[in-house]
């Protein structure tokens, strides 16, 4: 069943499929969300959880410590969705514009 992913301020929304991550159904659908290393790593792609919750299939990702985790704070390259999100995206705020 796919679920679907709001970000606040920006008028994106996009649908996750059964086994996508976050960032694949993002970048699947062209929706231009910030990005490193793909992997749960480097934490470029941190966002909140403003609504929703989700999982880490391959267990909880490097660049996300306790204290982002208890904020609610995910990370979208390695996270999929346990049901419909909203998300808070603090680079893409109301004067973001993304890069092409």
């Amino acid at each position: 069943m796919p679920y679907n992913v709001t970000i606040l301020n920006t008028g994106c929304r996009f649908q996750v499929n059964d086994g996508e991550t976050l960032l694949q159904a993002a970048l699947r659908q062209e929706v231009p969300v910030p990005w490193g290393c793909g992997g749960g790593v480097c934490g470029v792609c941190m966002a909140q959880i403003v609504s929703g919750e989700v999982r880490y299939p391959d267990g909880e990702p490097l660049a996300l410590f306790e204290e982002d985790a208890a904020a609610g704070r995910l990370l979208p390259c390695v996270s999929q969705p346990c049901s419909d999100l909203v998300l808070n995206v603090p680079e893409m705020g109301k004067d973001w514009e993304p890069w092409r």
